[in-house]
């Protein structure tokens, strides 16, 4: 029992560093070439959704993770629009956040997001997608979308801080 009781910290740290965090799949809907792009207007998110935390049942077999309830509207949780912003900064493209229908006049791509988040000692991002919209707002350029890994419970804490670099270099196609 005491060897057993020893090795646990090592099997749960190998958990912890083999965790999935997700998946990312990038659609483009256009073929503009995104490298002329110098100005963006990010539309900041009025909310997030969230997805209420519930234990799973413990029975004679194991533990059984019940499937989750709907997201529910939520105060906007996380920084996910500064992240954008900077990260398109970092490929040259001068970004401005602002509200859904407040679009200034010069710029060449407007940016869209969605999150959704749920708790796990923390709270943890299970799917964020981020849209490139042409200016005149008509057109879906391209599309971003993470989500958490299927055993929501194996994962490494997706933030935006995470995913948003890797979702931006897919969208500019970098």
């Amino acid at each position: 029992m005491k060897t057993t009781l020893h090795k646990l910290p090592v099997f749960l740290l190998i958990i912890l560093l083999c965790s999935c965090a997700g998946t990312i799949k990038t659609v483009r809907t256009s073929n503009q070439n995104l490298t002329n792009y110098t100005k963006a207007y990010i539309i900041s998110a009025e909310n997030s959704q969230y997805i209420q935390f519930k234990f799973g049942i413990i029975t004679p077999v194991g533990y059984i993770v019940l499937p989750d309830d709907p997201a529910k509207n939520h105060e906007v949780i996380g920084n996910t629009d500064i992240v954008i912003k900077k990260e398109l900064e970092k490929y040259g493209i001068k970004a401005e956040i602002g509200k859904k229908g407040d679009l200034p006049n010069d710029f060449d791509l407007i940016v869209v997001y969605n999150d959704t988040w749920r708790w796990d000692l923390k709270k943890v991002l299970d799917k964020l997608e981020i849209i490139f919209i042409s200016p005149d707002g008509n057109k879906e350029i391209a599309r971003s979308t993470f989500n958490i890994s299927k055993n929501k419970e194996m994962h490494n804490f997706p933030t935006p801080e995470k995913e948003v670099p890797k979702m931006i270099k897919e969208l500019l196609n970098k």
